[in-house]
């Protein structure tokens, strides 16, 4: 277990999505940015290859194609299943700058598979 969005969680989402099976196509940089974190305001990066993930740290990386902003408690009901990114997006709880119809419907069928959901379900089993 470990605090949401501490140096433990992101080291153990880079574990585990560093082993999803490949997916062609979905390759992306993504800059997490999340307010209200309990050491304040958090940011990191993603970088899918071919819908693995290849990079997860701490920090800013450059020019992203996908920047995302959203406050702790609605970063934490979208790990935990409460609230889904598409509704957080339209109701403004989710800001998505760059290419965000790549991410939220170009790619929502690489998001609804199983191992996507299944990455995302063990960090929220694995979030204090």
């Amino acid at each position: 277990m470990a605090v949401f969005l501490s140096e433990d969680w992101i080291a153990e989402l880079a574990r585990v999505g560093g082993g999803l099976s490949a997916t062609e196509g979905v390759s992306m940089s993504i800059q997490h940015e999340i307010a209200g974190a309990p050491d304040g305001k958090v940011r990191f990066h993603l970088v899918w290859t071919d819908g693995v993930l290849t990079e997860a740290a701490l920090g800013k990386i450059a020019d992203p194609d996908i920047s995302v902003q959203a406050k702790a408690p609605e970063a934490l009901k979208i790990l935990h299943g409460e609230m889904s990114p598409d509704v957080g997006y339209m109701q403004g709880r989710l800001k998505v700058d760059g290419d965000h119809r790549r991410l939220m419907i170009d790619l929502r069928d690489w998001r609804a598979s199983e191992a996507y959901r299944a990455l995302w379900s063990h960090m929220a089993d694995f979030t204090d």
